[in-house]
């Protein structure tokens, strides 16, 4: 004998348990569905029940476990160019990991750029930063460190302010500015260094790395360990500025036995803050503390007016200006004049209307 399902028991069913909404995966569980965000906003995400697609990557790697999981997936488009942060911090009871990769092609875009766990300074919380190219597109990745747990929460995406321990400071030898960077990874530091306008130090001379040495390193008096900009991260055994200059002839200061790529792993410069500024090469991130060490040629700008390296004089940059003049920014001291100020508006207004060569 067969019976027949009452409609009334039907219908009750499917409203205590709708089958795509309850049990159903996030709509940006895959990565192949990364949902489509874009600007410098806050933004919505939920990972409960969300699975596992993305794969393990040694960037990821922290407390020994390089995987991200049951993560959720976001494909953002960078509004100009210049330096990004992305953060969970204070808005999720989750412990988060966060991933940004380049492009957004699964399952990692054509290169991971950032990833990082909870040691970003609020607490099991993530932030991550990265320099985007303006209408680019990156994948953010946003799952949890370990395999059972999901949440929910906002992350924002924002531009990104590097904080300085000193500076500017200005060499009259070159008329190059100078920034001294809290201590952090190479990697780190180089990011840093090319948001505020330049790169990790290159040293032309023995003159340039005392200078560096006792003006910037140590300005206050206190003994530091530097970041360089030299490196052979590419090809091992091949140094190279990362500023892409080609002093010529060329100056090293290498402390005895040194490069010696110690445990087959030491790519980055460093500079001893000890009379003689001597350098020693490591790790990405070394078990000691290093400071990051920027310079910045105020002749390489093509055009004041394009304040957010686009390419071209657009109102985003005077949004983009304006943000980095009320957070004191130091690429809004477009007048040179060692202080972000109020003229510093006027000078890149009239910079703005004049436009560029």
């Amino acid at each position: 004998m067969h019976s027949r399902s009452s409609p009334l028991l039907a219908a009750l069913a499917a409203t205590l348990f709708p089958a795509q909404s309850i049990f159903a995966q996030p709509v940006n569980d895959a990565c192949a569905a990364a949902a489509a965000i874009s600007g410098f906003n806050t933004f919505n995400w939920d990972s409960t029940l969300a699975t596992t697609d993305g794969v393990a990557n040694a960037s990821c790697l922290f407390f020994s476990q390089s995987q991200i999981s049951n993560d959720v997936w976001f494909c953002w488009t960078a509004p100009s160019a210049g330096a990004v942060e992305v953060s969970t911090c204070t808005q999720t009871a989750l412990d988060t990991k966060l991933a940004v990769y380049d492009g957004c092609v699964c399952p990692e875009g054509t290169a991971i750029l950032a990833c990082n766990d909870d040691n970003s300074g609020c607490g099991t919380q993530t932030r991550v930063q990265f320099n985007a190219a303006a209408g680019a597109t990156y994948l953010i990745r946003l799952g949890s460190f370990a395999a059972t747990a999901t949440g929910s929460g906002t992350f924002t995406v924002a531009a990104y302010v590097p904080p300085t321990l000193g500076g500017p400071f200005t060499n009259p030898a070159n008329s190059h500015t100078y920034y001294l960077l809290p201590s952090s990874s190479w990697t780190r530091a180089e990011t840093d260094a090319v948001a505020l306008g330049g790169h990790l130090v290159t040293i032309n001379d023995a003159d340039e790395n005392e200078w560096v040495r006792n003006n910037v390193l140590n300005f206050d008096g206190t003994g530091r360990r530097g970041w360089l900009g030299y490196n052979d991260a590419i090809v091992e055994g091949t140094f190279a500025w990362v500023s892409g200059q080609t002093p010529s002839p060329l100056y090293t200061n290498w402390n005895s036995g040194e490069p010696n790529n110690a445990g087959a792993g030491e790519d980055y410069a460093e500079m001893f803050g000890s009379p003689g500024g001597l350098w020693n090469d490591q790790p990405d991130a070394p078990g000691v503390v290093v400071f990051g060490l920027v310079e910045i040629d105020p002749s390489t700008p093509a055009c004041r007016a394009d304040f957010n390296g686009s390419g071209s004089v657009t109102v985003q940059d005077i949004f983009d200006f304006l943000i980095a003049y009320f957070a004191n920014d130091p690429r809004a001291d477009v007048n040179s004049a060692n202080g972000v100020t109020v003229q510093d508006i006027f000078d890149y207004l009239n910079a703005y209307f004049t436009g560029c060569p």
